[in-house]
């Protein structure tokens, strides 16, 4: 964007008709310029839209903690649970309805294609024992606590140095 120095004192500018025209169009090119730098943001990329995807709810009880993610329509066979310590991360893919190549679209709200979502749990949890399910829209991860271990105490001898 192209910056101009403003004067000093509002007497020292010349005020003619045509100078009036030109500042009009110094700001709709300026504004022009805001506009573009605007629509380039990273913010409207489809990426940052769809990290918010699936909506989930994570609760935890005395002895698990349990995810509950919204992913309706979406056929179970074509989402993948991953879970480390202290991570759950859910993969999928929306296949779009309409396969064929002679339909056009009115309007297209819908997303279709591959989402990602990794969420970091509040405590450590078993690896091994957790389990998902899928109901009416919700799939549902139940992820066992690690029990925490109990600090042992050792008895630390004291050398006497002579």
């Amino acid at each position: 964007m192209a910056r101009r120095s403003v004067p000093a004192r509002r007497e020292d500018r010349v005020w003619s008709p045509i100078r009036r025209l030109w500042d009009l169009f110094d700001l709709r090119s300026d504004l022009d310029e805001i506009f573009d730098e605007l629509m380039e943001a990273p913010f409207i990329t489809r990426s940052l839209w769809s990290a918010g995807f699936p909506a989930v709810d994570v609760a935890e009880t005395e002895n698990e903690v349990v995810v509950k993610a919204e992913i309706p329509g979406i056929d179970p066979k074509n989402v993948e649970v991953n879970v480390t310590e202290d991570t759950l991360e859910i993969k999928g893919e929306i296949k779009d309805e309409w396969e064929e190549k002679d339909v056009g679209y009115c309007r297209k709200e819908r997303y279709c294609g591959t989402f990602e979502r990794s969420i970091t749990l509040p405590v450590k949890v078993k690896q091994d024992e957790v389990k998902a399910s899928y109901k009416d829209g919700i799939l549902t991860i139940s992820l066992p606590k690690v029990e925490p271990s109990k600090p042992k105490a050792r008895k630390v001898e004291i050398e006497v140095e002579k």
